[in-house]
């Protein structure tokens, strides 16, 4: 094995592990702002098309993605699901008497 093919492998490897991280990112961005839309467009055919294109793109991706770039996306969108999609609790404050 010579130098090049090394530094061929490492370069390989890095760029790997961004395209990785770019499409957890993307996922999380991505879950925001589909949440976000979800909730404050109260018609329900802007609803269906944000669902369906969300939809499109996923059936999209796993034709064009490999599997791990696309379970990074999968893990952002969950992340994103359940930081922002979850209902908040209402805090009640105790009163000391």
């Amino acid at each position: 094995m010579t130098t090049i093919q090394v530094i061929d492998y490492i370069l390989i490897l890095l760029s790997q592990l961004i395209r990785i991280l770019g499409m957890a990112v993307l996922g999380l961005g991505l879950g925001w702002l589909v949440l976000d839309l979800l909730k404050k467009l109260q018609v329900w055919q802007a609803q269906v098309a944000i669902f369906l294109g969300l939809a499109g793109l996923i059936i999209a991706m796993a034709v064009f993605t490999g599997w791990g770039a696309q379970g990074a996306f999968a893990i952002g969108i969950g992340v994103a699901i359940l930081l922002w999609g979850m209902p908040k609790k209402e805090k009640k404050e105790e009163e000391n008497k």
